[in-house]
């Protein structure tokens, strides 16, 4: 299955690269590592969705899993399809477990030196309402593949992911009463779908 998912593209084929360098996808302890020098050490507070996104990238590029904990809501499901796979592939689905034990694994790793994650600037990002009828109250923010890009790092290989074709749209769901937040609403990611188009 993990050779199957290295021949996939832009965040999926980043985590799948990530269970393969750091030799597991489950990592039951959680890591928060130091701020690298010169780095911002504050996260913004997740009171509107492009903040929880911004954080993702920060937390991603850090490593640091304890804060993924924070920025998926614990019912999140990820989904992966190319729609150039031959009728009946099935999907890649991804849970809230994978996800932060992925950003542990790749902290855990001792030959993984740098990670990098990117959306592109924020004014790239399409904010809409939510796209799911049964929760209204969810928001959606849809990315192109184009302004996506994911860099990791082990012993003299560099591993990156980004794609033209790529199509990606995460789904958040809001928490209120929330007295830290100044809208008074946390965001969290309970969905994330891939899609790439169809074409040679």
């Amino acid at each position: 299955m993990r050779a199957v998912r290295m021949m996939r593209f832009t965040l999926a084929s980043a985590i799948a690269a990530g269970w393969i360098l750091s030799g597991c996808g489950n990592e039951d302890n959680p890591v928060k590592p130091p701020n690298p020098p010169g780095s911002s050490s504050a996260y913004l507070i997740r009171s509107t969705p492009q903040n929880v996104l911004t954080d993702l990238e920060i937390a991603y590029s850090h490593r640091d899993s304890t804060e993924c904990q924070e920025l998926y809501d614990s019912s999140y499901v990820g989904m992966s399809v190319d729609l150039n796979d031959s009728p009946g592939t099935p999907p890649l689905y991804f849970t809230y477990s994978d996800e932060v034990g992925h950003v542990a694994a790749l902290a855990h790793s001792p030959t993984i030196s740098s990670v990098s994650l990117s959306f592109g600037s924020s004014a790239s990002w399409s904010r809409l309402e939510s796209s799911d009828p049964s929760h209204p109250e969810w928001a959606t923010i849809q990315i192109a593949g184009s302004s996506f890009r994911v860099e990791i790092t082990e012993d003299a290989s560099t591993f990156q992911a980004s794609g033209s074709t790529e199509f990606l749209e995460f789904m958040f769901k809001p928490s209120t009463p929330e007295s830290t937040s100044q809208t008074d609403t946390l965001w969290t990611i309970v969905k994330w779908k891939e899609v790439r188009a169809a074409g040679p």
